[in-house]
């Protein structure tokens, strides 16, 4: 059964309140498409689990009072320096915000996947003050060697949301450039959503399985969104705007971020006419990147 969609149709079910892990890296593979289409309905009391190297996305949908609470190993714009949004919420703390690092994110979820209520490590925690700003992050002692250890909790989420480049109308999905660990991510989610660039005709070729990041037995629906990352990279497909990427650093850091968001984002129906907008010579520019 094909489980093809649109963006907005493929979040229209996602309700306020719910907890949201969110794929990409930096300024690569970020669902965008989603993320618009999550921002144009008006979502409320969201709960953000992104990657350790969370850009972009996360500002927006702080910016657009999407946001109720945010785990954070690191938000930024990469090379255009910290994120705005996010630094000026965590200062006044209009959204709550749990601290923690990349092994908090990534041990989380290898638990959350395996259905495990915690994940033990080494005491590396110690010389931080991690564990005094986040109270999950406990020590228990090893039963087996008496040692003590520290422990991650589990961490799940309603919905997964993923890029990917190519897809099939199962969900198979094939993910390039540098992943991080989004097949862990979406095996630790309730529902998971995928966009992808590319969808392959039901008469092409099954996706290699050594080549599928993740398998559509575990994907609800997939959204077709050519150029889908966009203003970011979807490597092997385009690079990244970089024009317009300085234009949302800009007003973020001027706290005028609702009128980027109210140019490229609310001004179109959809992500089809929001492609438009930006049209096509732009689009077709970003892929020189890969030639």
């Amino acid at each position: 059964m094909s489980k093809v969609t649109t963006p907005e149709e493929a979040v229209a079910g996602i309700p306020d309140g719910a907890t949201i892990a969110l794929g990409g890296v930096h300024s690569h593979n970020s669902p965008m498409a989603l993320v618009n289409a999550l921002i144009r309905r008006g979502a409320r009391d969201l709960e953000l689990i992104p990657t350790p190297s969370a850009g972009a996305p996360v500002d927006m949908l702080i910016a657009a009072g999407c946001v109720r609470r945010l785990h954070v190993s690191y938000v930024g714009l990469e090379f255009l320096g910290m994120a705005p949004n996010y630094r000026r919420a965590a200062e006044s703390q209009s959204i709550e915000i749990v601290e923690g690092d990349e092994a908090y994110i990534v041990y989380g979820f290898r638990a959350g996947a395996s259905r495990l209520p915690f994940l033990p490590l080494p005491p590396l925690y110690e010389g931080t003050d991690l564990p005094k700003v986040n109270p999950d992050i406990r020590t228990t002692t090893d039963p087996y060697t008496g040692r003590t250890v520290t422990t991650i909790p589990a961490l799940r989420a309603d919905y997964g949301l993923f890029h990917a480049q190519v897809s099939d109308r199962k969900g198979n999905a094939q993910i390039f450039g540098q992943r991080r660990f989004e097949d862990v991510m979406a095996k630790a989610c309730d529902h998971v959503i995928i966009s992808s660039d590319e969808i392959l005709d039901e008469h092409a070729p099954q996706p290699d399985p050594r080549l599928v990041s993740i398998p559509g037995a575990i994907v609800e629906r997939v959204a077709h969104a050519p150029y889908g990352a966009y203003p970011l990279s979807s490597p092997g497909h385009y690079g990244y705007d970089r024009e317009r990427l300085v234009e949302y650093r800009d007003l973020a850091a001027q706290d005028r971020t609702k009128e980027y968001l109210e140019t490229h984002v609310h001004s179109v129906a959809d992500h089809q006419e929001h492609l438009e907008k930006v049209g096509v010579r732009r689009l077709l520019a970003l892929q020189q990147t890969f030639r």
